[in-house]
């Protein structure tokens, strides 16, 4: 059983840290937009029935008006079959552009999970950020999705940020605990080459933000949220079932521009041109590809590794696993950045965030 994921490009700005395909879009853009998509999903009817899970992300899906979102998940629904038969059906939302009307639209429609950014309770670094919605905005928006019957919210913060103190992040927790979500996202500011920090000089304080990560997850494990991935935390049983079939190297279907797939051992991603993916389609072609490659071997066993070592618990110790990388894991096991127990393998719980010397043994 496969995930399915859409991507919406659309947003009402561009955050100053966003390195995502997406920009603001006119109705007309939109509504071409979605007549690619529901294009794209008629190519693969071999996989109608197939998924397990759907994530709706961006972008931000909730920036569609009510008719569109309808039109979306219409088109879905023919690959997947009604929303409320599916394992898990997440959508990602910004407050901005979630109110009560839309958030009985996604509960009626069967979607069963909504992921709504925070990113920090301070609107001076939400500002910073170049948000568009505020902390009363968040707050506002929570409560709309709790009316409307939601027992399943994320919510993601951001760490390291410009300006950002130990207390600015105490505060941004003790807003989100007292609202109870049932997952939250934590992740540590990155600054990627063609975003508006990276133009503006922006630097990451990684030592500022390895202090302030490790505080945060402390005080989420303490409030009953466990963190079962490296930047993921939740209820037990709340688990995002969609991430987890990626960390596990599951199948999965991207619809939409920059989407990736990961179908019979190839890996493709489309254009992250949504011009050039809304043209192909709307001529009776299959999206342009920015990439896509098989991986075999030692290097599909490199990436299952990599993958695994995400979550906390970590993945079975296999056969295939200690004949081709036994000397990377002798090296990680001498360095104190791994640890075996039980067959399987992790990262050890204290060098969590320094995963990525980790992963560049299996490369």
């Amino acid at each position: 059983m496969r995930g399915l994921y859409v991507h919406i490009p659309f947003c009402r700005a561009k955050c100053a840290y966003c390195d995502f395909a997406s920009a603001p879009g006119t109705p007309m853009e939109i509504e071409s937009y979605l007549e690619a998509l529901a294009a794209e999903a008629a190519l693969y009817p071999e996989l109608k029935g197939g998924f397990r899970t759907l994530y709706v992300g961006g972008g931000t899906p909730s920036a569609l008006s009510p008719g569109q979102l309808r039109r979306l998940f219409s088109a879905l629904e023919g690959l997947t079959g009604p929303f409320r038969d599916l394992a898990e059906a997440t959508f990602e939302a910004n407050p901005e552009s979630l109110d009560a009307e839309k958030a009985a639209l996604l509960q009626g429609a069967g979607i069963s999970r909504v992921s709504l950014g925070l990113q920090a309770a301070q609107d001076s670094l939400l500002k910073k950020l170049g948000r568009v919605a505020m902390k009363d905005d968040f707050v506002r928006a929570f409560a709309a999705l709790r009316e409307a019957g939601f027992a399943d919210l994320n919510a993601d913060l951001m760490c390291g940020l410009p300006g950002q103190t130990g207390r600015d992040l105490g505060e941004s927790l003790d807003l989100l605990l007292g609202l109870g979500p049932e997952h939250v996202s934590l992740y540590a500011l990155e600054v990627h080459e063609g975003t508006a920090f990276y133009a503006a000089g922006v630097k990451e304080e990684p030592e500022a933000a390895a202090g302030m990560y490790e505080a945060a997850a402390g005080a989420l494990e303490k409030a009953g949220l466990l963190r079962y991935e490296i930047s993921n935390f939740a209820r037990p049983g709340r688990e995002s079932l969609h991430n987890l079939n990626y960390w596990e190297q599951g199948e999965y279907l991207g619809l939409g521009t920059a989407a990736a797939s990961y179908l019979r051992g190839e890996r493709r991603a489309n254009t992250p041109v949504t011009d050039d993916y809304v043209s192909a389609l709307a001529a009776g072609r299959t999206p342009p590809a920015q990439y896509r490659e098989r991986l075999e071997g030692r290097a599909r066993t490199g990436e299952r590794i990599m993958l695994g070592l995400r979550k906390t618990a970590g993945i079975e110790l296999t056969d295939d696993i200690f004949i081709e990388f036994k000397a990377e894991l002798d090296r990680l096991l001498k360095a104190g950045l791994v640890e075996i127990a039980g067959g399987r393998v992790r990262i050890r719980k204290d060098r969590l965030y320094v995963s990525n010397a980790v992963f560049r043994e299996f490369v």
